[in-house]
C-alpha cells in the first residue's frame, strides 16, 4: 500500500509588515479579521503593523521570562498580577498585544512591566509603542540577550537600564541565562536555586 507524504510546515520567524497610512476605524476591523488567523496587528501613528503567527521558538521564551518572574515574586513575598497579552489601546494613537504583561502590587490601568520576544528585525518600535502608556518598564528579548528600558518620566522617554526599576534585586544577568535554557522546569528550578544561595 502506498503511503502518501506529509506535508509539515516549517515554523520560520518571519519579519512583520510595516504599512502606513490606516486609520484607526481599519485597524480595529483588521484586527478583529487578523487575530481569527492566529496573527497579530498593532497599530501607532496611522502605520500598521502585521504579525505572523507566533513560533514555538518566540512562546517558549517569552513563557520562560514569565515563569521567572513569577518565581521572582513567590521568593521576594511580591503580589503581581499577569496581564498576559491583553490588547493595550490608546484611541486613534496606539493599539496592540505585549507578549506579556504584569502589574506588581495591585492591579493598575497600565501594566509596570512588559515583554516583548523579537526574533526577527523589523516592524514597528516596540519603545515608540510603550511610550504611548508610559509603561514603566519594557523587557525586550533580542538576539538571545535581555534588554531593559526603564520609563524617564520627566523626559517622556525610555532609557537602558542596567537593573530592574520595577523588580528592585532582580539579577538581570541570571534571568537572561537561566531564559536561554531550552526547558522551562530546568531553567525556574536553576534560577531557584540561584537565587536562594
Amino acid at each position: 500500500m502506498e503511503t502518501l507524504p506529509v506535508f509539515r510546515p516549517s515554523v520560520v520567524e518571519q519579519s512583520p509588515l510595516v504599512l502606513p497610512g490606516f486609520t484607526w476605524e481599519q485597524y480595529l476591523s483588521i484586527e478583529e479579521l487578523f487575530s481569527e488567523s492566529g496573527g497579530r496587528v498593532r497599530f501607532l501613528d496611522h502605520y500598521l503593523e502585521l504579525m505572523p503567527p507566533v513560533s514555538e521558538a518566540h512562546e517558549e521564551r517569552k513563557s520562560h521570562l514569565g515563569r521567572l518572574i513569577d518565581a521572582w515574586c513567590f521568593h521576594r513575598g511580591i503580589r503581581f498580577f499577569v496581564r498576559g497579552n491583553t490588547t493595550m489601546v490608546k484611541v486613534g494613537e496606539a493599539g496592540g498585544e505585549p507578549d506579556e504583561a504584569f502589574c506588581f502590587g495591585e492591579k493598575k490601568p497600565v501594566s509596570d512591566l512588559v515583554i516583548e520576544v523579537a526574533l526577527t528585525s523589523g516592524g514597528l518600535s516596540k519603545r515608540a509603542f510603550y511610550q504611548k502608556f508610559a509603561v514603566p518598564e519594557v523587557w525586550i528579548w533580542r538576539k538571545d540577550c535581555l534588554e531593559v528600558f526603564a520609563w524617564n518620566t520627566e523626559q517622556e522617554a525610555y532609557e537602558p537600564s542596567a537593573a530592574s526599576r520595577v523588580l528592585p534585586g532582580l539579577d538581570l544577568a541570571l534571568v537572561e541565562e537561566c531564559a536561554r535554557m531550552d526547558c522551562a522546569s530546568d531553567a525556574v528550578l536553576e534560577f531557584r536555586r540561584r537565587i536562594v544561595s
